[in-house]
């Protein structure tokens, strides 16, 4: 029973803090009567001459224009190698001369460990592919690396470089050429 009586004090207090509250005026503001009092409170009427302060919006004449303005890439600093890639990579570069192919890409696989994002590192994988005459998965690393290098002119134009020399050794040499000239247009930035 206790229970009970508890929610029934509980429900007793709600509706006497219910009934203390005034009664809601569904009137709008626009149908009283200035001066009377529809429910327990005031009403407020709003003059008929208030007007809306907000400005108006401008008017666009003619069709929008078709073709939006490009916006310039912002330019980023060029990208380095981190001391560790850096050791590897002149490790692999001395394999490298070497002739020791398989060395060089290990050196090069684990740089790419450290820096998997490094546009750097992709191209000089790709320069490896090259000598390992596998052009095909040398024009994808430079295709990476042109990805990754956004704004970075300089490392975009070693990647179009490595491409242009992939298209190249593959007799696509119009495609070599378009690559080459992307090349030394960033270049000369």
């Amino acid at each position: 029973m206790l229970p009970l009586s508890r929610t029934f004090v509980a429900v007793a207090l709600l509706a006497a803090a219910g009934c203390s509250l005034q009664p809601f005026n569904k009137q709008s503001p626009a149908s009283t009567r200035p001066g009377t009092q529809g429910g327990s409170g005031p009403v407020i009427s709003v003059p008929p001459t208030v007007t809306s302060t907000m400005p108006e919006e401008p008017v666009i004449q003619g069709p929008a224009p078709s073709i939006p303005v490009p916006r310039e890439r912002p330019r980023v600093a060029p990208a380095t190698l981190s001391p560790a890639s850096n050791a590897l990579v002149s490790q692999a570069q001395s394999q490298r001369r070497k002739g020791d192919l398989p060395g060089a890409a290990g050196s090069l696989d684990r740089a790419l460990r450290i820096e998997p994002s490094n546009p750097l590192l992709w191209i000089e994988l790709g320069r490896l592919r090259m000598d390992q005459r596998n052009y095909t998965q040398a024009e994808s690393m430079g295709r990476k690396a042109l990805s990754m290098a956004v704004g970075d002119s300089r490392t975009q134009s070693a990647a179009w470089q490595l491409i242009a020399d992939s298209l190249q050794a593959r007799g696509r040499n119009p495609e070599a050429q378009d690559a080459l000239e992307k090349a030394m247009e960033l270049g000369i930035q």
